[in-house]
């Protein structure tokens, strides 16, 4: 038989070498194959049940077509996603270059902090921040290596310059005036603030490192989208700890270092993690119902939101 797909209002192709018990895997390649430009992570389908009209998701690549209620009746829309980039590839980008502008700093060009600024001593909490921030960026590129596991292949290419925009941006920002000569630190290493700022910056490293294995350790294996409620530690309070523990380490890390760019780069990522820790919030909640509604948790700050 042959699935019909509309790839565009005025175009619509048959795919000849499908029947309904093909998986949707299988569609993709078929589809590649006739329609070149649209590699696999490219595609997307859905389509319209007949009886209510309501729109289906065909997003699960192992599941047939029969499965999803395609008929011999229905049409099929392709939507284009875009250029698609590998994720592993853009967080390894991402975090990379973090690393290397905070370096660059730490070497005080003259062309930038003045000739003899490569000479001069630095703060000791300037030394600190230093170590933190590259240290922080070199966990995630670890984690990008060997903890991750994801459960899509690809993103659009776009999300490599936002992505990037953000964390670089703030790499410039924040490592200016902690590497200038004229820092002023809120203190010496023996200040409270400094060891109480220090201490919630490792405490978050090591709890947001914790989240992660635990997270790894419930995916049964790379491109899968099951998602298995997690138990344990902060999961018991909070659907996204993973994220309240990155929010907390740079807080740590702002108190100890008292650089302003340093908790505008804090707040910025708490809204958008708390953002994304809603959508993940409201997917345990769609998944599991009461079952998850029961366990009374918040979606990142604990008994708050």
């Amino acid at each position: 038989m042959a699935i019909k797909i509309q790839v565009t209002k005025s175009k619509t192709i048959e795919l000849n070498d499908l029947s309904l018990t093909s998986t949707v895997g299988e569609l993709k390649k078929s589809f590649a194959n006739k329609e070149k430009k649209f590699y696999e992570t490219r595609q997307s389908f859905k389509f319209n049940k007949p009886e209510d009209k309501s729109i289906v998701r065909l997003s699960d690549d192992k599941k047939t077509l029969k499965e999803y209620g395609v008929t011999n009746e229905i049409t099929i829309t392709f939507k284009d996603l875009g250029p698609q980039i590998g994720y592993r590839t853009v967080f390894v980008i991402e975090y990379l270059g973090p690393i290397l502008i905070m370096l660059f700093y730490a070497a005080r060009p003259s062309f930038i902090f003045g000739a003899e600024a490569s000479s001069m001593v630095y703060d000791p909490i300037a030394k600190l921040g230093i170590y933190c921030w590259c240290l922080h960026f070199l966990k995630r590129e670890y984690e990008t290596f060997f903890v991750h596991k994801f459960s899509r292949p690809t993103m659009p290419f776009f999300n490599l310059f936002k992505n990037s925009g953000y964390y670089w941006g703030f790499a410039t920002i924040v490592g200016y005036p902690l590497c200038h000569p004229a820092f002023t630190a809120p203190g010496d290493m023996s200040s409270l603030s400094v060891k109480v700022g220090l201490l919630i910056w490792i405490v978050s490293q090591v709890g947001n490192f914790t989240c992660h294995v635990m997270l790894r350790n419930l995916r049964p294996a790379a491109g899968s989208k099951l998602r298995p409620i997690p138990s344990g530690f902060l999961f018991d309070y909070v659907s996204c700890p993973n994220y309240t523990f990155e929010v907390t380490g740079w807080i740590g890390f702002s108190i100890f270092t008292g650089i302003l760019a340093s908790y505008a780069f804090t707040l910025v990522g708490f809204l958008q993690m708390y953002d994304w820790a809603k959508g993940k919030h409201s997917g345990y909640l769609k998944a599991y119902g009461d079952d998850y509604k029961k366990l009374r948790r918040a979606a990142m700050v604990p008994f708050l939101a």
